[in-house]
């Protein structure tokens, strides 16, 4: 019986995502089936290792394919001994003819089937069936295409995130910071906008290692990162640029501004226990202006120095003067 007109392949997925390029690939695959098998349905089930069956997929002629290591051919579904179980649990299916060519890697894992199917008995050559499991063959070599796409991509973001990321914080490091700032400085002058920025540093960091060891002073690095991070506005930089030190870039803040919002950062970090240790930070703030972003980063560590020296824990703008250092009166 010569088959009717041919139904649209369809592309049956448990993976959650599939590139529209591969699905429509897979398509292609799918309707040479019919044309080379004469059987007018065709359709590519792709089995997800790493997650249980959907409601069902246990049931299907595709998941029975599977525990097969070749073609899975049944003349008529309700007589072949491996589907007559499930078709007689599926009555409302018009399947008779099945056929389903494994997806399988280099070292034998089955990822899916290639699946051609009929309301009517048919019977396959040997010739049809080696086309099914050629197809079947670059159905493979698409996905693993796709896969190699994938861990190309994962392993250039990685080493992006490893050259710009510090690891220990999730912070930008000292070299992506002073990149970054270059460039949120242009953006903001190219608004006629001021920015400032500040550079922090905890204090007694060397006391915390010596006496409560390493791994308590990284776990103070990265709860003094989080509270930087939150305690900015989405449009701050805040990086790591060395042992103990943070540095920040303020966009459209005068410095009266960025010293308040560094202000609030470091009552935030008082705030903070780490394993039992209460934390303080000490900081400077310069405006960055137009100039070289290290200049005014070096105006900010002046700041910092009279900071720590005064008694730590306070923020102090660049040439602001403490009480103690005011000037004398003239005679």
């Amino acid at each position: 019986m010569s088959p009717g007109p041919l139904n649209p392949p369809v592309i049956a997925s448990s993976w959650d995502e599939l590139e529209e390029p591969v699905a429509a690939d897979l398509q292609v695959l799918a309707r040479l089936a019919t044309l080379a098998t004469g059987l007018p349905n065709a359709f590519v089930t792709l089995a997800d290792s790493s997650s249980p069956p959907i409601r069902g997929q246990e049931e299907s002629y595709c998941s029975a394919a599977l525990h097969e290591d070749d073609v899975l051919v049944a003349e008529d579904v309700h007589l072949d001994e491996r589907t007559r179980g499930i078709a007689a649990r599926r009555g409302d299916s018009k399947i008779v003819t099945y056929a389903g060519a494994l997806i399988k890697t280099d070292d034998g894992r089955k990822l899916g089937t290639l699946c051609i199917t009929d309301d009517v008995k048919r019977e396959l050559s040997a010739e049809q069936l080696d086309l099914l499991r050629g197809l079947a063959r670059q159905a493979m070599n698409l996905l693993s295409l796709r896969q190699a796409k994938k861990d190309l991509t994962a392993a250039l973001d990685s080493m992006t995130r490893l050259a710009t990321i510090d690891d220990l914080t999730g912070l930008l490091n000292r070299r992506a910071f002073f990149h970054e700032a270059e460039k949120l400085q242009k953006l903001v002058g190219r608004q006629q906008g001021e920015v400032c920025i500040a550079i922090v540093d905890v204090d007694h960091f060397k006391r915390i290692n010596d006496q409560h060891g390493h791994a308590a002073g990284d776990a103070v690095l990265r709860k003094v990162a989080q509270a930087l991070r939150g305690g900015l506005r989405e449009s701050d930089l805040v990086g790591r640029i060395g042992g103990e030190e943070f540095a920040i870039v303020l966009p459209f803040a005068p410095l009266q501004d960025a010293v308040w919002r560094v202000q609030q950062l470091r009552m935030e970090v008082a705030a903070l226990i780490s394993d039992g240790l209460r934390v303080t930070i000490s900081g400077g703030v310069s405006e960055l202006g137009g100039g070289p972003v290290g200049d005014a980063l070096r105006r900010a560590d002046a700041a910092l120095y009279r900071a720590k020296s005064a008694g730590r824990n306070q923020i102090l703008a660049a040439g602001e003067l403490l009480p103690n250092e005011a000037e004398p009166l003239a005679a």
